[in-house]
Order: C-alpha cells, then sequence, then structure tokens
C-alpha cells in the first residue's frame, strides 16, 4: 500500500492532492479518456476519499479507499470507476 501511494504522491509530499492524482491517472491512461474526462474521474475519487474535507488525500485516507483492492488495480481504472 505505501509503494501504491508513493506513486500516486508524485511530489513526495506525503499527500496525494488533485493534481497528483491528474498526473498519475494520465499516464496510466493514456489518449483512451480525455483530460475532462480524468479530470471528473480526479474529483469524484477525492470527493470520496477524502475524509477530512481538506482536498487532499493522506496515507491513510488512501489506504481505506483501497483496503479491499488487489494491487493490480490500484493501478487501473478500476480503482476510480467502481467506487
Amino acid at each position: 500500500m505505501k509503494i501504491a501511494f508513493q506513486i500516486y504522491d508524485m511530489n513526495n509530499d506525503g499527500f496525494i492532492s488533485n493534481g497528483d492524482l491528474f498526473n498519475t491517472l494520465r499516464m496510466l491512461v493514456g489518449d483512451n479518456l480525455t483530460e475532462i474526462q480524468v479530470q471528473q474521474l480526479v474529483d469524484r475519487s477525492i470527493m470520496m476519499a477524502d475524509k477530512d474535507l481538506d482536498g487532499k488525500l493522506s496515507f491513510s485516507e488512501f489506504s481505506d479507499f483501497c483496503k479491499d483492492m488487489k494491487i493490480n488495480e490500484m493501478f487501473s481504472m478500476k480503482l476510480f470507476e467502481n467506487k
């Protein structure tokens, strides 16, 4: 879980921000989604996982959001589509 969090936390500040998540997802999906579609996924995911409403995900929030997933699901669109 820590490795997955570190991959999403692109600027290594200890949180996954909207920008971190957008950039990571953009790399994962390539040209399969538009930037607007990626941003919609990011916004929805942050809203669902951000328990303290600070606009970013802590390791604890990320862990709770992903707790029932296998590692390969953390790097696929499945992480964000069905939550």
